[in-house]
């Protein structure tokens, strides 16, 4: 597979895509001036602590306090597998007292705690934060308070989870802190583990220091722009190359990766072509192509994709599609292919929280298990968690997908001051309707014996013709003169009396 990873720099923003044999596979953007905050290590103060939702809000110098949760004070991950059983059952143990534990006997207001934030303020909700910090290198994360080793779940080959176990027992991890060996471990000596360690103690070292010197709140660590995190978590062995089309850019994955990884520097390409470089490798309508809610499929079908305030609806359509022979046929070709675009969508679309898929209606359950292990494959490639349950009769899948960020839609978009976020606005009829109701009622109350009415064009054409008699019953009722005028500077819905 020919994989590439492109780096984008403009003076307003950075732009990252991933491509796998030419085609957009992921895509994601950071603002210049938007406050980023997932990853960074923060010393806070407990600002209020409230019992009855298990939670604790702490100041951390920012616009709105982060919120604690119980389970985030005292709960462990489990998206790792612990080196040998007794390890996995202190785990259960731990997870089951913590739900006999209150937030006001480990927390108190005024008290400073080190915590870390795993996601981004949303609408009036403050950060997400955690007092279990990790530190993600290239290949292993080191967690300074979970005194934990293991390998992530996501590594499926037996043969390679005893090989890296057998690392991991060798490893020089310090007695009260863990370690995790990510995906991007796989086929890593130990001499490159054990580089990686080095480096995140080093990091670890010096939060400790600004702990120690610095007095709540205090950003102590703070995560890596999206070029540094590009050369950490995409810039794999399986990357034929990474190319970044600006030169200090280059310079610092040069630096970085002479640390972390001297031999993937000869992967980093500096690109200086007069031609754009997402123009160049021919992905720029693609990237435009992520804001439209419909999306077709090779087969004549498409989906539409609709995000809304409290979750994601995405709709699959067989369209012109009709090669097959019976409509069961024809639906299981299409939910097929809509399966794996629909992965492909949401990693695109970074869409977070719940999302609900209504796929076409097929009424053999073998064909519905058969769509569902499609998606839940294609999946497997999406770096955020998700959860996704079995098709349901009625064809709709339901699943969360973990949001720590703002959607690309979000961050490129504002919701519509005409429409107020609805996606419709009112037809002319009943603008001009609408308006003759506010004439009347203006004529009613002021006593006058003219009105000057400023409409759209759209909506002064309709009252100079289909409804010019119901202008002049008005008229003739309220013994007064309608004067209709069109204004192009006003909205379609905006009507001005004088």
């Amino acid at each position: 597979m020919n994989k590439e990873i492109l780096i984008n720099i403009e003076p307003q923003e950075k732009r990252l895509a991933v491509l796998e044999n030419k085609v957009l596979e992921e895509f994601s953007v950071e603002r210049f001036g938007e406050k980023r905050v997932v990853g960074n290590v923060y010393k806070g103060r407990v600002s209020s602590v409230v019992p009855a939702v298990k939670a604790a809000f702490v100041s951390l110098g920012l616009e709105k306090n982060g919120y604690l949760y119980l389970a985030d004070v005292v709960g462990l991950g489990m998206d790792f597998e612990a080196l040998d059983k007794e390890e996995e059952e202190k785990k259960q143990q731990q997870r089951g007292r913590q739900n006999h534990q209150s937030i006001d006997q480990l927390l108190k207001k005024g008290q400073e705690v080190l915590i870390q934030v795993t996601k981004e303020p949303f609408g009036t909700k403050g950060a997400r934060l955690t007092t279990h910090i990790s530190l993600p290198g290239r290949y292993i994360v080191l967690l300074p308070f979970d005194r934990h080793l293991g390998i992530s779940r996501r590594i499926s080959d037996d043969k390679e989870r005893v090989r890296l176990k057998e690392i991991l027992r060798g490893l020089e991890v310090p007695a009260d802190m863990g370690v995790i060996i990510r995906t991007a471990g796989v086929g890593q000596t130990k001499r490159e583990l054990s580089r990686d360690l080095k480096y995140l103690l080093g990091l670890w070292k010096k939060i400790k220091i600004g702990a120690a010197r610095k007095s709540s709140p205090a950003l102590l660590h703070e995560e890596y722009d999206l070029t540094l995190r590009v050369a950490r978590d995409y810039l794999t062995e399986d990357v034929e190359k990474l190319v970044i089309d600006n030169r200090d850019e280059y310079r610092k994955v040069q630096h970085f990766l002479s640390a972390v990884a001297p031999h993937l520097r000869q992967k980093v390409e500096l690109y200086e072509g007069d031609i754009p470089l997402f123009d160049r490798k021919m992905i720029e309508k693609d990237v435009e192509k992520l804001f439209e809610r419909k999306v077709p499929l090779k087969c004549g079908g498409y989906i539409v994709i609709e995000p809304t305030e409290g979750l994601v609806a995405i709709d699959v359509n067989s369209g012109k599609f009709t090669a097959k022979k019976s409509l069961e046929e024809t639906a299981f070709a299409v939910n097929t292919e809509a399966a794996i675009e629909v992965a492909r969508q949401i990693r695109l679309r970074d869409l977070g929280g719940i999302i609900v898929i209504d796929f076409i209606d097929m009424m053999q359950a073998s064909r519905r298990r058969k769509v569902f292990e499609t998606m839940v494959e294609a999946l497997k490639r999406d770096k955020a968690k998700t959860d996704v349950s079995p098709l349901s009769e009625l064809c709709l899948v339901e699943m969360t997908r973990q949001r720590m960020r703002r959607s690309v839609e979000s961050m490129s978009f504002r919701e519509c001051p005409y429409c107020q976020g609805r996606g419709l606005i009112k037809s002319v009829s009943t603008v001009s309707i609408q308006a003759l109701r506010k004439v009347k009622k203006y004529l009613k109350e002021t006593k006058k014996k003219q009105v000057v009415l400023h409409a759209h064009p759209e909506v002064a054409s309709r009252l100079f013709n289909e409804d010019r008699p119901a202008i002049e019953t008005i008229e003739r009722v309220f013994r007064a003169k309608i004067i209709v005028k069109a204004d192009p500077l006003l909205h379609v819905e905006d009507i001005k009396l004088i």
